[in-house]
């Protein structure tokens, strides 16, 4: 049965989030690059926009066909203004949050999520600006993450950051089941037709080091 023509009211949260994971495991190669090339370029348009400094954001992880942020940070990397800052899952449910830079050492974690293993770790009450990751979203801006609830706890934290979630996949009308503690974003950004301008994409992931 295709999902549009399924009444979301009848279907749980996780039936949602393993559906349209799978759905984002189906893009091709060549659609995932157009999708992420766009979404990375409007993630700078708008991190230029506010002139947003302080950066927290996600690292990919590319067996489940996130966006790649690395992009994101490569192309601001020889911006001394611009400070990223990456989180770490805690086994009490929390985040910790590092400063990227040369001493930062990243590893996989349990779950295949790269994440400092070692590094400085940094302050977040000025962050600025923060890039969410999301299995889908709708049109009111709330999001369906990965289940665990550490970026609900986090976001709560820093009321005043600029919250932007980056999805692949079309906005859903409406997510049934938004909780107390879900925190909706201030803004989502899609896949558009727009062609980006940046030279920077053409580069491999396999070339940033950090």
């Amino acid at each position: 049965m295709i999902i549009g023509f399924i009444s979301y009211w009848m279907v749980s949260k996780q039936v949602l989030r393993e559906i349209y994971l799978a759905k984002r495991l189906t893009l091709s190669k060549s659609e995932w690059h157009i999708r992420n090339e766009a979404v990375i370029q409007q993630l700078i348009e708008l991190i230029e926009k506010r002139g947003a400094n302080r950066i927290h954001t996600f690292l990919p992880i590319a067996k489940k066909k996130e966006v790649n942020t690395l992009q994101l940070i490569e192309y601001f990397r020889s911006d001394p203004k611009k400070t990223f800052i990456i989180p770490k899952s805690e086994e009490e449910g929390e985040l910790s949050h590092y400063l990227l830079n040369g001493q930062t050492v990243i590893r996989n974690n349990k779950w295949g999520v790269p994440e400092p293993l070692h590094g400085e770790k940094a302050a977040i009450n000025d962050i600025d600006f923060v890039v969410v990751p999301l299995v889908i979203a709708d049109k009111a801006n709330h999001r369906i993450g990965y289940g665990k609830g550490y970026y609900d706890r986090f976001l709560k934290v820093i009321p005043n950051a600029y919250k932007v979630g980056v999805s692949l996949l079309p906005s859903l009308d409406q997510i049934p089941y938004v909780e107390a503690n879900d925190v909706p974003l201030n803004r989502i950004v899609l896949p558009s037709t727009k062609e980006s301008l940046n030279p920077f994409t053409k580069k491999g992931v396999s070339q940033y080091r950090y």
